[in-house]
């Protein structure tokens, strides 16, 4: 899942049975809301780091599914970050898996891919920004990036000074900024910061309504602008993903720029302070990088008058990478994040108390000993985000391609690239569909679906106070955004199929300053009108960290998450009728809101 910066089949086979006494029920350890130094030890023996599992079956089942996780979220993947190889590694073993299962490739060219627009993006330094008249270069007095290929430039456009980003105390208004390029300094931080405070303020809401009415935006940096940042614009080594559509050019100032849009000092400048305007010429030098694509395959409908819809399956094949330069200890930061911070990268930083601290040392004293010394660990292996969510998919489209069901629509099964990095795959995708867009009935999307035992912080309530998972724990987001068919649906499923979920709907409450509704790839289906359920068993402090690895997966509660996307998949396909659309559509080209 994206950070904030976001059940039908058989049982274990024989072959697998050797490892039940790992994978059991009895994984799901029911404690109170603070996890216990023990119980996170019982965790611990509970999966082996390493595990080359058996070939897979079609029915969906929990082995099935630990064979598959334990190769797409090994260390050997390295992370699988968009515009590296290792995510082409990543979604070559899609790609394989869904070839033998003799699905239909709907990606580019007859192939099962379809490759994003990913360049890597050189500033040239003949750009140029001009204030009255006085040119400034690039390079030495501003930087520059866009997101689109083609980048909107500005002619003698109007400035207005809007002050520190999200200052709760000086919020624009839409008059203020419409048309204009607002130009602020970015967002500061301050002591005791609290993150889920501000989001869900009244002032964080009218920042994000006001600033989509300007016509730009641009930040002030610092006095002068760091040469490795000057390097890294001018060297770039990450590919950025650039869309289809026109975007104005982004800029960061130094401070003799601004002052002299301002014409004073900048210490001075109020909000609303209107400067002179300004006229950019700025180009870079794009390089096409295939290193970030979707793989798409299709079960084609057995119905001839419904098999040019489709219901869509999803999740995301990409997660954050690694990052060698700085070797974490494994189990510290397992002790530590289940203490102090346990939803992971969704908690701000947050300094241990003293009573803290000595519970992190005695767990992770106790886990050295279990595992015989530390383990240094640098690779964000994404077994949870999403490797869950697409190894779940795999084992669903097997399902439908071998076990002899026979679905009416077809069903659209889209790995997407590239979630982490801001929702490109998806993006890209729903802006160049494959197959009809206005044929595709609904989207299951499923990120982080491996974990929701009661020892998760699994996310927050709107009012601030931590959910935690259990037995048969799943929440579901959007379900009934679009359409409240769709919502009972799944409902019913549930029921039908005696999967005995228990939903959690607290995380889709509207307003919710976690914002779990637009950081997964649904939100790029439901912008254009496609009814949408976000299925995952939430949060853990292993989010975003080190320690989202296979072994600490519940396999068991994943099958059954797979067995009831899988049914009501199969339920929407044989309807007979579109799932109906009773919900206002939003502007696929604005903001997402929860």
């Amino acid at each position: 899942m994206v950070g904030v910066r976001p059940r039908f089949g058989a049982p274990l086979s024989n072959s697998f049975d050797m490892h039940s006494h790992i994978l059991g029920r009895s994984a799901r350890l029911v404690l109170a809301s603070v996890l216990l130094p023990a119980a996170l030890l019982a965790q611990a023996k509970e999966l082996p780091l390493k595990y080359v599992g058996p070939a897979t079956k079609p029915e969906i089942s929990a082995g099935d599914l630990m064979t598959r996780l334990y190769k797409f979220a090994d260390d050997s993947m390295m992370g699988r970050q968009v515009g590296t190889e290792w995510n082409i590694k990543g979604t070559a073993y899609i790609e394989a898996e869904v070839r033998k299962m003799g699905l239909k490739p709907a990606g580019d060219n007859g192939t099962y891919f379809q490759n994003l627009p990913l360049y890597l993006r050189a500033l040239d330094t003949s750009s140029t920004l001009v204030v009255d008249g006085k040119t400034f270069k690039a390079g030495t007095d501003f930087m520059a990036g866009s997101v689109g290929r083609k980048v909107t430039q500005f002619t003698n456009t109007a400035v207005v000074y809007v002050g520190m980003q999200f200052d709760t105390a000086n919020v624009p208004t839409v008059d203020m900024v419409k048309g204009k390029v607002v130009m602020l300094r970015g967002f500061q931080p301050g002591p005791g910061f609290n993150q889920a405070a501000l989001m869900a303020s009244p002032s964080f809401k009218a920042w994000q309504a006001v600033l989509p009415q300007a016509a730009a935006t641009i930040t002030i940096g610092a006095a002068a602008i760091p040469p490795q940042t000057v390097a890294a614009a001018l060297n770039p080594t990450r590919p950025s993903f650039l869309g289809d559509a026109e975007a104005a050019v982004r800029i960061q100032l130094t401070q003799k720029v601004a002052e002299a849009i301002l014409g004073g000092p900048l210490a001075d400048a109020k909000v609303g302070t209107v400067g002179k305007p300004i006229t950019t010429n700025v180009r870079f030098i794009d390089t096409f990088k295939e290193l970030g694509r979707n793989v798409v395959a299709i079960l084609p409908g057995t119905d001839p008058k419904l098999k040019g819809q489709y219901v869509a399956v999803g999740a995301h094949n990409d997660h954050v990478g690694f990052r060698a330069s700085r070797p974490a200890d494994h189990d510290s930061v397992k002790a530590f994040m289940q203490i102090v911070r346990p939803q992971g990268a969704d908690n701000a930083p947050t300094p241990a108390t003293p009573e803290q601290t000595a519970q992190v040392k005695a767990l992770t004293d106790s886990l050295h000993k279990l595992h015989g010394g530390a383990r240094a660990d640098s690779i964000f292996n994404g077994a949870d985000d999403d490797g869950s969510g697409s190894v779940s998919v795999m084992e669903i489209a097997e399902a439908f391609a071998k076990t002899g069901v026979k679905p009416k629509r077809s069903i659209i099964f889209v790995w997407h690239a590239g979630e982490e990095a801001g929702l490109w795959g998806s993006q890209y995708f729903t802006d160049n569909p494959t197959v009809p867009r206005d044929s595709i009935v609904a989207q299951l999307n499923m990120d982080m679906v491996g974990r929701g035992r009661a020892t998760d912080a699994t996310g927050e309530a709107k009012d601030g106070s931590l959910l935690h998972g259990g037995p048969g724990y799943l929440q579901l987001v959007g379900s009934r955004r679009l359409s409240t068919e769709l919502g009972d649906l799944v409902e019913a499923v549930n029921k039908a199929e005696k999967l005995n979920f228990v939903f959690d709907y607290n995380i889709d409450a509207d307003g919710h300053p976690q914002n779990i509704y637009c950081r997964s790839d649904h939100y790029e289906y439901a912008r254009y009108g496609i009814p949408v359920v976000f299925m995952t068993t939430g949060g853990h402090a292993d989010y975003h960290q080190v320690t989202d690895e296979p072994q600490y997966i519940d396999y068991d509660h994943m099958a059954d998450v797979s067995r009831l996307v899988m049914a009501s998949a199969m339920k929407i396909a044989n309807l007979d009728h579109r799932i109906v659309v009773d919900k206002p559509k939003p502007n696929p080209k604005g903001a997402c809101v929860q």
